[in-house]
């Protein structure tokens, strides 16, 4: 993982205006360059600490996704299609949770709409656990989406590791 720059463009859109790949996200796929290079431009201007704290994820020198907290800490992530079920969400949830604990956060949250099966059960091994449901949370393209909110304390997900390293 590391922070996105302006030459992040072109994968950055690929995934953002794949429409299966954007099926369960907040907004429509993106329809064209320009809105992906706006929303890329606030993804790189904001405040780590206080806007989002986020990551692009690369994989052979190639951005397979993004990863890290809008508004701290919720937590959000897309990978693109063609790396699905191959394990980098998880690596890369891993690793962001290390970091977000290195900086002293305390929990990450995460807002899933219940259709979407695969990001609940990462979620859920990486020690989230859901606080609560609602319907018709957004609106995308006219049609209400429902959320599952889930929650990770950081500092219990660190410790689980320790004993899972140690075997006790």
């Amino acid at each position: 993982m590391r922070r996105a720059r302006a030459c992040d463009l072109s994968a950055i859109h690929a995934i953002m205006s794949d429409a299966e790949v954007m099926r369960f996200w907040s907004t429509p796929p993106h329809v064209d360059l320009s809105q992906t290079e706006a929303w890329l431009a606030g993804m790189i201007a904001a405040d780590a600490a206080h806007e989002s704290d986020e990551f692009v994820i690369e994989y052979d020198g190639v951005v397979i996704g993004k990863l890290g907290t809008w508004r701290p800490p919720e937590l959000g992530f897309i990978i693109s299609r063609h790396c699905w079920g191959r394990g980098f969400a998880k690596e890369a949830l891993q690793a962001y949770i290390k970091h977000v604990k290195r900086r002293g956060s305390d929990e990450l949250t995460a807002d899933v709409d219940p259709r979407n099966a695969a990001c609940l059960r990462l979620l859920e091994k990486c020690g989230f656990v859901e606080t609560g449901r609602e319907t018709a949370t957004y609106v995308v393209n006219g049609r209400p989406c429902d959320s599952v909110y889930l929650q990770l304390d950081v500092q219990l997900y660190a410790e689980g590791e320790k004993r899972d390293e140690t075997g006790t």
